[in-house]
């Protein structure tokens, strides 16, 4: 079967490798849709962790191609894929914060992902989408549901006004996800207009340029700020246009040796809790509901559909203005 493959650092090639097979537990997966996302560049830049070689890809679906004995799944089962494999017994597990689990082990990580014809999965990772839902979709849900664990962090409880730094994927996913949970102000904050429109179609109540606004003066007194972009600007500024006593959910990813400074007295006085948000613990099953309620708007964020053959110059390059989700479908 052709896999995309990272064989170091920089090198990542279309490959030829043998096609799995099943055993106790298991499932083999023949891919319809595979999410690109920002973590697959860190990885392909060697700025995140991971297993080399390995195929990449985490955000994915299909369709179930061949099962392992006593597999409670059927043949032609159409499912969503949890990329995170815990062990579900230590003590983190037990409470749920499955992300710390210290035998985390994650698809397209730290083993073979979803950028290839066929996978091979746990059946503890298989969550069952809705009969005919759209394919593409499948590829929202793993991002929906890290998503969804940021928003639980927020407890929104309504009625909150609500700041969104960045205009990618998870930012405009954040958007719709406020959106439901009754914030009365939602602004995104992001430098592409085309991200800024798309944001005013979906939810958000204003959008700014941060290159002719000054955002610190422009949004205050914020509830709730979700920092979306993973980058140091942001995360500066989303102490700055939250209110006292207010919470900034760090949902972006920054490089793993990026360092910032925090003032403590300000931290303190303002009792302003900064809370990072990391992957999906328990949220897989909801964000598949969700996809498959016809809630969201998804086609809206769809810039591309591309083979596997095209994945190399997706990550090669920067994603191109006004682009938000690069999807493939092997």
């Amino acid at each position: 079967m052709k896999a995309v493959l990272l064989s170091a650092v920089d090198k990542l090639a279309v490959t030829e490798v043998e096609k799995p097979k099943p055993g106790i537990g298991q499932s083999l997966i023949k891919i319809l849709a595979c999410g690109i996302c920002g973590t697959d560049r860190h990885i392909y830049k060697g700025e995140y962790p991971s297993t080399k070689p390995v195929i990449l890809g985490h955000e994915f679906g299909g369709v179930v191609e061949e099962t392992g004995p006593g597999s409670k799944f059927k043949v032609g089962q159409v499912v969503s894929i949890d990329p995170n494999i815990v062990c579900a017994k230590c003590p983190d597990c037990l409470v749920g914060r499955t992300a710390f689990c210290p035998d985390l082990t994650a698809l397209g990580v730290n083993i073979n992902g979803g950028l290839a014809e066929y996978v091979l999965t746990p059946d503890s990772q298989i969550y069952p989408v809705k009969d005919g839902l759209n394919p593409l979709h499948l590829a929202f849900i793993e991002p929906l549901a890290c998503s969804i664990r940021g928003l639980d962090l927020a407890n929104l409880k309504g009625g909150e006004r609500v700041a969104i730094l960045g205009g990618g994927v998870i930012g405009l996913l954040v958007v719709q996800l406020a959106k439901l949970a009754g914030a009365s102000e939602i602004v995104l904050v992001t430098r592409q207009k085309f991200r800024r429109d798309v944001a005013l179609k979906i939810g958000a109540t204003r959008v700014v340029d941060p290159k002719s606004e000054d955002v610190a003066q422009s949004v205050k007194n914020m509830d709730v700020t979700f920092e979306c972009a993973g980058a140091v600007e942001t995360f500066k500024q989303s102490q700055l246009i939250t209110r006292r006593g207010g919470s900034v959910i760090v949902l972006g990813l920054t490089a793993a040796d990026t360092n910032l400074e925090i003032n403590p007295f300000s931290l303190v006085v303002n009792e302003l809790r900064i809370q990072g948000s990391f992957l999906n613990p328990l949220t897989q099953a909801r964000a598949a509901e969700l996809v498959g309620s016809g809630k969201l708007n998804l086609d809206i964020l769809i810039s591309k559909v591309v083979d596997l053959d095209g994945v190399k110059a997706i990550l090669d390059a920067p994603p191109a203005e006004g682009d938000i989700k690069y999807i493939v479908c092997p």
